[in-house]
């Protein structure tokens, strides 16, 4: 008795399992396009996950290796170089912490221009015998390309500098050290006899009597500058990771909007199958057990695509964020992926999800007692009440919800985009019907009335799509806003016509040059310290000129006089908005011993430096502080920029290296900009093809549920074309209606993004840029994707012979 019932259980389960089994291969289409819109979801979220994932362990290991050990340097005054017995003296005195550390650079036979460092090297030949020796120079393979340096044959490779017999090289992969050639200091001395002594000191970790004491030992001409803080730059790349991560979360949403839509599309006709077995006697148990067989096959088979895709994502991906890191964080990463086994579970838990959540109604149904007595399904109506008192219920928790820290404020404005999703169907009907009632036209009045009852219908591909084109106009208003601040940043930072820079023997000429050229209206010498205000490290620098002030972008107060007796400062946002430091405040900057006390007349604009910096406007030397850094002359003309240049070399004998011009630097500077976002671009792009596919997969299903109505219009005289015609209306209206809602929710997201969530992230601002570019571009490439997508499923159902 047991036996036979086991048996027929078996069978029941086998029948069933066929049913839905030969369900899959009779609707090819449309069960691969819920199959597949699951590996999307998968793939959208995993992705981002593995992408933080693999950056962040990038990101930590290139940051400790950029975290220096040297407390501060021993730097000489402008015009001086540290002897070979001030280190010495100092070494005698008990301060083994000093490491010796000359900078130069040198032209090579080919031109090229080679920037050296030469230290101590031993520590590094002991820790990595393979990478350094103390016997040539070491270059990293990059910049030995840059250079011209390569491998022939196996044979040695040497660099030739100008004047001086060839120089042996060792390359290697280590690019910790950027662009430059490590070499030791005796053999630097023995390579180049013109190099005199050290062009700084480093200094390791000391204890404050130890600095003191040192301090106290150091000759006039020698001082100590403060080093930047490298962990200050740790809560930049987490605020990068997140914004990823927000887009991948919404990339998630909108992938499961389609899955919802297919899997109810993709189960129209189970249903009916699923009520038939029942009315055959097949137990409700035999059909949860297959439908749990099912979620656990889709599941893996959406995990196993999903990761499949993730990895070619990634793969591409992760290049390009170490570009970004690179560019926003000068950060060395590898770029190169490496697929970790918790990886695959994530891919699971994932898939999981998304099969639960576009399956969850069909179990509900299922088990659901109406479904044993009918045969024929029950028409089932969308409610608008309820979408409206959810949006209402979102609405109420984002202006309640708090915004002290970046993580509330993301989750705070990702409320009133859901809040918006949730408005959207009324709004939309609310739009068809307005449009109904102004029409004159019988024919369009009856195309919007029709498109008004089917909203509830097609809610979820249009929700997707407006998801989609929200987040596109959101990323690309934040772009263009990013864009035109980094022209304004350039512009503050390259305010000059030519910039030039000199060595110690050519700054006499130079100046006197300078003096009597009819050609310059204007020369400002750049000068820098550094200094501390409060527990920050600040680079302080001094404004000469009018028009130095001039190119700052004021974010409040205003320009100081440079003649002022009251001594005056600007500080960047950053600075302010950490240390709440408000205008007409009076702040106290320290270096050692010294300090220096000024009135904060404005706080600038900063974008994107992740330095506090305070620029004070002064005609003289400011004397309060030592340790200034001359960077060379910027040069305002009246002359062609060329013609300059080419009197510098011939009169002075400035080498073109040492001159640049701003609007080439602005130029290269755009272009890495570029590719620095083009990241956040791309997901966005992602997102609108992903919502487009789900239109193209929602269409043809949803308009085959509606074969009784396209059969009256039919035999009321519309003829294939108009058929087509009045269904694509339809659905270009609810887009429409989706782009309309989509301008000020991307607008609202944008505004949050620049002037709430960078400050509390970042700790620095921008002013939204309002474009009408960016909502044209983005609204435009969605219909352009919108249109192919709906007119092939519509065109292939409008001819099939059933509608005949």
């Amino acid at each position: 008795m047991v036996s036979s019932n086991v048996k027929k259980v078996h069978s029941e389960f086998l029948l069933v399992l066929k049913a839905h089994i030969g369900e899959y291969i009779n609707k090819p289409l449309l069960n691969l396009g819920f199959i597949f819109s699951l590996a999307i979801a998968t793939s959208t979220l995993l992705s981002i996950l593995v992408l933080n994932d693999a950056s962040e362990q990038q990101y930590q290991s290139a940051n400790s290796r950029l975290k220096s050990p040297v407390a501060f340097h021993i730097v000489p005054a402008s015009g001086e170089t540290i002897s070979i017995s001030d280190y010495a003296q100092l070494r005698a005195q008990g301060f083994y912490q000093l490491n010796a550390t000359h900078v130069f650079s040198k032209v090579l036979a080919n031109g090229e221009k080679i920037a050296f460092r030469a230290i101590d090297i031993l520590p590094l030949v002991l820790t990595m015998p393979a990478s350094y020796t103390s016997k040539a120079v070491n270059i990293e393979q990059g910049y030995a390309d840059l250079l011209g340096l390569t491998i022939k044959n196996s044979v040695p490779v040497s660099l030739t500098v100008s004047n001086h017999d060839a120089v042996a090289v060792n390359i290697n992969n280590v690019a910790d050290w950027g662009n430059v050639a490590l070499l030791d200091i005796a053999l630097a001395w023995q390579l180049f006899p013109d190099i005199k002594g050290f062009s700084h000191l480093m200094v390791s970790e000391m204890s404050v009597s130890e600095i003191s004491r040192l301090k106290a030992a150091l000759p006039p001409y020698l001082s100590i500058q403060e080093t930047w803080s490298i962990t200050e730059r740790e809560g930049f790349a987490d605020a990068l990771h997140l914004n990823l991560s927000a887009l991948a979360i919404l990339g998630f949403i909108v992938s499961l909007f389609i899955a919802f839509q297919a899997a109810n599309q993709a189960w129209t006709k189970r249903r009916e199958l699923a009520t038939q077995l029942r009315l055959l006697g097949i137990e409700l148990n035999t059909i949860m057990k297959v439908m749990l067989c099912e979620a656990l096959s889709l599941t893996l088979l959406a995990s196993v695509l999903g990761m499949v895709i993730a990895f070619v994502l990634v793969s591409f991906i992760l290049p390009l964020l170490g570009l970004t890191l690179e560019q926003l964080y000068q950060l060395q990463v590898s770029g190169q992926f490496q697929w970790q086994w918790q990886y695959s579970l994530w891919a699971f838990a994932i898939s999981s999800i998304a099969v639960m959540a576009a399956l969850l109604k069909q179990f509900r149904l299922i088990g659901s007692a109406k479904i044993a007595f009918s045969a024929r399904l029950s028409q089932q109506y969308f409610s608008f009440k309820t979408t409206a008192i959810v949006a209402a219920i979102l609405l109420v928790l984002f202006v309640f919800w708090p915004d002290n820290n970046w993580h509330h404020l993301m989750f705070k404005y990702g409320l009133l985009l859901l809040a918006s999703v949730a408005i959207l169907p009324n709004l939309l009907k609310f739009f068809l019907q307005t449009l109904a009632l102004i029409s004159r036209s019988f024919r369009l009045k009856f195309i919007f009335q029709d498109a008004s009852q089917q909203v509830g219908r097609r809610y979820l591909p249009i929700a997707a799509f407006y998801l989609a084109l929200t987040a596109s106009i959101a990323a690309a208003l934040m772009v263009n806003s990013f864009q035109s601040a980094f022209v304004s940043y350039l512009n503050q930072l390259l305010n000059a016509d030519l910039f030039v820079r000199y060595n110690a023997e050519q700054k006499q000429p130079l100046s006197q040059w300078l003096q009597q050229k009819n050609g310059v209206e204007e020369y400002v010498l750049f000068t820098s310290t550094v200094a501390k205000y409060q527990a920050d490290t600040v680079e302080v620098h001094r404004l000469s000129s009018k028009k130095q002030q001039q190119s700052l972008s004021l974010k409040s107060g205003k320009l100081a006089t440079l003649n002022s007796t009251e001594r005056s400062c600007y500080i960047n946002e950053q600075l302010a908005y950490k240390r709440l430091i408000t205008v007409q405040q009076v702040i106290e900057i320290k270096q050692g011993q010294h300090s220096l006390s000024c009135r904060v007349q404005a706080i600038y604009y900063d974008y994107g430096n992740q330095a506090f910096a305070i620029k004070i406007p002064s005609k003289l030397n400011i004397d309060e502080l030592s340790a200034w850094q001359e960077t060379g002359f910027g040069l305002f003309l009246t002359l062609d920029a060329n013609v300059i240049k080419q009197a510098l070399i011939d009169d002075v004998g400035i080498d073109s290296s040492q001159m640049y011009q701003p609007e080439q630097i602005k130029k290269l500077a755009l272009a890495v900009f570029e590719q620095s976002f083009a990241l956040t671009q791309a997901i966005a792009f992602v997102l609108l093809s992903i919502a487009c596919l789900g239109l193209f997969l929602s269409a043809n299903s949803l308009e085959l549920a509606r074969k009784p109505d396209l059969h009256i219009l039919s035999s009321l005289g519309y003829s294939q074309f108009e058929l087509f015609s009045h269904m694509l209306w339809q659905w270009l209206l609810l887009a429409f209606g989706a782009i309309l809602l989509s301008w000020p929710v991307a607008t609202a997201l944008a505004n949050a993004l620049v002037s709430l969530i960078l400050p509390a992230s970042f700790g620095w601002s921008m002013p939204l840029v309002f474009e009408i570019g960016p909502f044209v571009v983005s609204s435009v490439l969605g219909i352009l994707m919108l249109i192919p997508a709906l007119a092939l499923p519509l065109y292939k159902l409008n001819v099939r012979a059933s509608l005949s």
